[in-house]
């Protein structure tokens, strides 16, 4: 149980302190950004000092593949979406195609499941907002390239394998997306 946790918090943090070290978001502009990846950092590493296994408890297991799907390995992500969600805003096409990896990545391994509700929107899923800003990444055809192809990994998981459940019209518009 505790492999699963740390390989999530692991790919968590790397994943922040790669945005946290892009020099776009020194930048001023980008303060919310940066403080919501201190912020969603912390609060990683403070869960991961509480789930420290007892001593010579920790299992064996490969730090370099994912865990097994499992409700009892992991704790969902969805309370870090926020960092990857400003970096999806951030019009930076590093920043935004490092987020959007980080998320197809969350949703392909069942981090990050969006099952939760969305505390910016009553009575919608947090799945919904997901779909929004990675459908917002597109900005038309003067969309860079690596942000493009980030866009359709992220949305064909949920598309494909019909793991996350979210409203008809966000189907649509992710399909839509897809294929423009």
């Amino acid at each position: 149980m505790y492999e699963g946790k740390k390989t999530k918090n692991m790919f968590l943090t790397r994943a922040l302190e790669k945005i946290l070290a892009d020099k776009e978001v020194k930048k001023a502009h980008h303060s919310q950004l940066r403080k919501a990846c201190e912020v969603a950092l912390d609060e990683i590493k403070a869960e991961t000092g509480k789930q420290s296994p007892p001593h010579g408890e920790a299992k064996p297991g490969s730090s370099t593949l994912p865990p097994v799907k499992s409700n009892t390995s992991f704790i969902e992500a969805d309370k870090y979406f926020l960092p990857f969600e400003l970096a999806c805003q951030s019009k930076c096409p590093r920043i935004v195609s490092t987020s959007l990896d980080c998320l197809q990545k969350l949703i392909a391994y069942g981090h990050l499941t969006g099952s939760a509700p969305d505390s910016t929107a009553p009575g919608k899923k947090l799945i919904d907002r997901i779909i929004e800003t990675v459908c917002g990444c597109f900005q038309g055809p003067q969309t860079d390239e690596g942000v493009q192809l980030q866009i359709i990994k992220v949305i064909q998981h949920p598309l494909d394998r019909h793991c996350c459940s979210y409203h008809e019209e966000l189907h649509l518009k992710a399909l839509l997306t897809s294929v423009t």
